[in-house]
């Protein structure tokens, strides 16, 4: 627990000056934010807000926390990561990372009316692997890149509120 108390209190070292890597881990959090919350709507019904901040928000941060606290007691002790601990790296990595792609792919077929029972579990199966091979071979060979994904929802985020809290303006006809 004092691992975690020393992170927290180490926190603006490890967040300014902002670099390339922080900037890159910011638009990846903006990136995934629609595909979470297209994800979260499908089961929070008849939750109320306070249970919705601790499913969503107080819950899974303790396993983030945890995490963090472990990595920065290898940092503080300027241990290097190898063997088991780079093999819970990786399985970290597959879960949060390669989970919600697979997520995402799921979740967009079925939105557009692709799913098993329209394909048959082996085409659906199919279509699911290449779209998230297109993905990554999408993200690895060529120019595109995450942070521009990032800066596309930022802009619809920007739009929605922009509009969400513009004035309005009624109609007002002429008595």
């Amino acid at each position: 627990m004092a691992n975690l108390g020393d992170y927290f209190f180490h926190l603006p070292q490890f967040v300014f000056p902002i670099n390339d890597y922080h900037a890159f881990y910011l638009f990846w959090w903006f990136a995934w934010s629609i595909m979470i919350g297209q994800f979260t709507s499908r089961f929070v019904s008849g939750f109320t807000a306070w249970q919705l901040l601790l499913l969503l928000l107080v819950v899974p941060s303790i396993p983030i926390a945890l995490w963090f606290s472990v990595l920065y007691w290898y940092f503080a002790n300027d241990i290097s990561i190898a063997g088991l601990m780079s093999w819970a790296m990786m399985g970290r990595r597959h879960l949060f990372v390669v989970n919600p792609l697979d997520s995402l792919t799921r979740l967009y077929t079925e939105n557009i009316g692709l799913t098993a029972e329209v394909l048959g579990t082996g085409r659906y199966i199919a279509v699911n692997w290449v779209i998230l091979f297109a993905l990554v071979l999408a993200f690895q060979f060529t120019p595109f890149k995450i942070e521009w994904v990032g800066l596309v929802v930022i802009g619809i985020y920007t739009a929605i509120y922009s509009w969400s809290f513009a004035p309005r303006c009624a109609a007002s006809v002429p008595a």
